[in-house]
């Protein structure tokens, strides 16, 4: 016995070992070493809502040359002369990710710019997205309830920069065994892509199959913009923006 728990203590040491060795060598490039905007790759994404423009996030992520995610407090980055935060979080099995924050940042120009000082003092534009036209979702038209026996529709208009449809379902699954508890399972988005007026509908004949019924169903009316980053950073760069109006119906 006393065999067997001093190998299981050896083994956690050397596992532990490995972490820490499996670490330092995935860490990024030090911030010293990053000299120039072409030696970064950025993935910049911002959530707008739609009816409040200032309603925002930004979350700016940096992969070095080697594809791993670089981060330092002495790497600055601006969205519209904001200054964004710069945060570490720590992941499981010692890992980390390194992400630069900013929320409430009011478009300039219909726009969002960022712009990145590195630890050297260079300064570069990084990207430049388009902000998102505003729109209500009270020109959404459509039952919050409704029967399993008709088919349904929904209509929405005036919905500017709206593009696409994410629909998404709830179904009640029929298991062999009765039992009072009800089983519901989330089925992957379909998407559709749609304009800024138009109308949707669906026949009761899917509501239903073998096995299953369906309980919910999500509409995701989402505007989504692509914008245009340095064209001297890695390839994979990205700037995307979104913001959705989302309903709910329920059937019975």
């Amino acid at each position: 016995m006393k065999t067997n728990s001093n190998v299981k203590t050896k083994l956690s040491i050397l596992l532990c070992c490995i972490c820490l060795l499996l670490n330092s060598c995935s860490e990024p490039a030090p911030a010293s070493k990053i000299e120039d905007i072409s030696d970064l790759k950025a993935e910049i994404e911002i959530y707008q809502s739609l009816t409040d423009e200032n309603d925002n996030s930004i979350s700016v992520i940096l992969y070095d040359k080697k594809g791993k995610e670089f981060g330092n407090d002495s790497v600055k980055i601006t969205v519209n002369e904001k200054k964004a935060e710069y945060k570490i979080m720590q992941q499981l099995y010692y890992g980390k990710n390194y992400d630069y924050r900013a929320e409430n940042v009011p478009p300039k120009n219909d726009s969002y710019e960022l712009r990145i000082q590195l630890s050297n003092g260079k300064k570069f534009f990084l990207s430049r997205i388009p902000s998102l036209k505003l729109s209500s979702s009270r020109n959404i038209i459509y039952r919050e309830n409704a029967p399993l026996n008709q088919d349904y529709s929904i209509q929405w208009s005036g919905l500017q920069d709206v593009n696409v449809l994410y629909l998404s379902k709830s179904v009640k699954i029929q298991t062999k065994e009765k039992s009072n508890i009800e089983t519901f399972v989330e089925q992957a988005a379909d998407t559709i892509k749609i304009g800024p007026s138009g109308n949707y509908a669906i026949k009761k004949e899917t509501f239903s199959k073998p096995g299953e019924t369906l309980s919910m169903m999500n509409f995701e009316f989402t505007a989504e913009k692509d914008g245009i980053v340095n064209p001297q950073l890695l390839k994979g760069s990205s700037g995307k923006i979104r913001g959705y109006h989302e309903e709910r119906v329920s059937f019975k």
